[in-house]
């Protein structure tokens, strides 16, 4: 029975080795082994899309700010208290401070300095000033508790002070002590002016004396006069600027000064509140240095306390198309003289060919010519042609048409362009650069051989040659 039974199992035949899935699938393997060696071997060519626009630049400046400042210094020793707050402006014989001659200090703000509604709680129950002053009051602590900054601690002691001179300003603080043993000595204002609470030394400095190491912040101190609460006979106690027209000087490169040269007025804006300002300008050199002072006649109160102001020029800069400095790279080409050129001479366009007649001898001795037809890349400087030197040897000879006068290939200019690859290949394009800085430059747009918006172009012209096929990026 079981003999039987194994009479009947019929082997089962395997199918070939190589079917029609096997060799689809080990094509696809073989074309995936190559992509990635060549993915691997290739160099790779970042692409960069051309824009069209201004050149950004970095115009921005710490100004040096120059005023006619006078140093007002104290008549007597003592405790000094300040009337008028830093940046208002006093009147001839306004009592700007006093400088009291006793023993005895009185500060009506205390000396742990609260904001908010906690200090002007305080003041409310500590004074009998008129709503109005609160207000202002309340108003002012409000604004400095939501614009404190913890890096800035010095900004404590100007806040301080600013509101002993307003309490001082509108309280009776002109009499002696209790005691009769105090003098307090009125600081009256010679002239109208600002007021200032510093010095830092550059008071009497002129825009024609500034150099280049007035610039160099690290070495700038300033003193507050306010952190001085007792003053000797001839201490400096305040400032008094005394003109609305003041001085602007930045430390510029040959590059900007050169591209400032002719001007009489600059554009420029405050970058603190972002307002923009037109100022009368002068160029002066000084030593090695180009300094340029920006006349105004604005906003002086709101910067009088500062020494350098930031800022940045507004300059009407040229526009067409952006490209990055590394993408620029300079070709030689051979000169072909417009005599020796044949072409449709009845265009007024440049041609994008051109034939020469080439002169060939054969093995027997006997001349023929020749047509050849190349590619223009542009007009030489004295009127001919500029062609891919790949297209010429060194000393090849061409002839002018219905001539016998010859000439001998060898003169050659150089041009600057960049390696368009909207094609898959590198096609070298000629440039004209209008406007450039350190990273991009701005050239012209239009031309017949040139750059167009979008197009591509390799972003590193060290990477590429003509007729390279480019795997972009």
């Amino acid at each position: 029975m079981n003999k039987q039974k194994n009479n009947k199992i019929v082997k089962y035949r395997n199918g070939p080795v190589f079917n029609i899935g096997t060799v689809l699938f080990g094509v696809i393997f073989i074309y995936m082994i190559i992509c990635l060696v060549m993915y691997v071997t290739t160099d790779h060519i970042t692409a960069y899309e051309v824009t069209a626009g201004p050149l950004a630049g970095n115009y921005r400046y710490s100004a040096l700010a120059l005023r006619s400042e006078t140093i007002i210094n104290a008549d007597h020793a003592g405790n000094v208290s300040y009337y008028v707050r830093e940046g208002s402006k006093a009147g001839t014989g306004t009592a700007v401070c006093t400088v009291n001659e006793g023993s005895a200090t009185t500060s009506l703000v205390p000396e742990k300095v609260s904001t908010g509604s906690e200090a002007a709680s305080a003041m409310t129950e500590e004074s009998s000033l008129d709503e109005d002053t609160l207000k202002n009051l309340k108003d002012e602590m409000e604004s400095f508790s939501l614009g404190f900054q913890q890096e800035n601690f010095q900004s404590i002691y100007n806040f301080k002070g600013d509101l002993e001179s307003t309490l001082l300003e509108v309280g009776n603080t002109g009499t002696a002590g209790a005691d009769g043993s105090s003098i307090i000595n009125a600081c009256t204002a010679p002239t109208e002016g600002i007021v200032v609470l510093s010095t830092d030394g550059f008071e009497s400095k002129l825009p024609e004396t500034v150099t280049a190491s007035d610039f160099e912040q690290k070495n700038y101190e300033k003193k507050n006069l306010r952190m001085n609460k007792t003053v000797k006979s001839g201490d400096p106690i305040y400032k008094l600027v005394t003109d609305e027209t003041w001085y602007l000087c930045i430390l510029l490169d040959q590059k900007m000064a050169t591209e400032l040269a002719d001007s009489t007025s600059v554009k420029f804006r405050f970058l603190k509140d972002d307002t923009i300002f037109y100022a009368g300008f002068q160029l002066q050199k000084q030593g090695s240095s180009y300094i340029g002072i920006l006349t105004m006649d604005k906003c002086m109160s709101l910067y009088a306390s500062e020494r350098y102001v930031d800022i940045e020029l507004v300059l009407n800069r040229k526009t067409g198309l952006k490209i990055p400095n590394s993408a620029i790279a300079t070709k030689r080409f051979y000169k072909i003289p417009d005599e020796f050129a044949v072409y449709d001479r009845e265009t007024t366009s440049m041609p994008s060919e051109i034939s020469v007649l080439c002169p060939v001898v054969d093995k027997n001795g006997a001349e023929s010519v020749k047509t050849k037809t190349v590619t223009v890349y542009d007009k030489a400087d004295d009127g001919g042609f500029l062609v891919d030197c790949t297209s010429f040897n060194e000393g090849d000879v061409i002839r002018k048409q219905n001539s016998q006068k010859t000439y001998t290939i060898g003169e050659t200019e150089t041009i600057n362009g960049v390696y368009n690859i909207n094609k898959g290949y590198a096609i070298f394009r000629e440039i004209t650069i209008i406007d450039e800085n350190e990273e991009y430059c701005i050239v012209e747009a239009g031309s017949t051989f040139g750059l167009a918006q979008y197009d591509h172009i390799a972003l590193n012209a060290d990477t590429v040659n003509d007729e390279d096929i480019v795997i972009h990026y």
